[in-house]
């Protein structure tokens, strides 16, 4: 089947901070052990330059196995931007909320996925997968944390 491209395009990518450690604990490792174990702390948020109607940004901030007691193997902190561009200036609000909302947070959360196999194959522990998130969850936690702010 030929493919329609989406309204919503991601333009680039930027990575902010990174990084990796290897954690082994002073005891080594005693038994076998799963990185979908790790705790994992997982921020977004939308970044919308008032100028530019159809442009807009999502930073992800995740920390993963660096909160309380770590598990062995990798430590990881990392804050990237994805850039985003809306193509289809027909679009109604709620069309637009919805791409800007559950479209690019997924769209993100799958290449920041793509991103941490990719960068955490070389290590000694091997690749790192992201586990499926349950993204009703995340934006539930997302707008109780803004409900908190106000």
């Amino acid at each position: 089947m030929r493919i329609q491209n989406s309204p919503l395009q991601c333009q680039a990518s930027i990575l902010n901070a990174l990084s990796i450690k290897e954690f082994f604990p002073k005891q080594g490792i005693k038994e076998s052990f799963s990185m979908f174990d790790y705790v994992t702390d997982l921020n977004f948020d939308i970044l919308e330059d008032a100028n530019e109607a159809n442009e807009f940004m999502v930073r992800i901030e995740i920390d993963i196995n660096n909160k309380g007691k770590k598990m062995p193997g990798y430590v990881i902190s990392l804050k990237t931007d994805y850039l985003f561009q809306i193509t289809d200036d027909g679009l109604d609000e709620t069309a637009i909320n919805n791409l800007k909302t559950l479209s690019a947070i997924s769209i993100s959360i799958a290449k920041l996925r793509g991103d941490l196999e990719r960068i955490t194959q070389p290590y000694q522990f091997g690749t790192y997968s992201l586990p499926s998130i349950d993204m009703g969850d995340l934006f539930a936690k997302k707008q109780a944390s803004i409900n908190t702010q106000k």
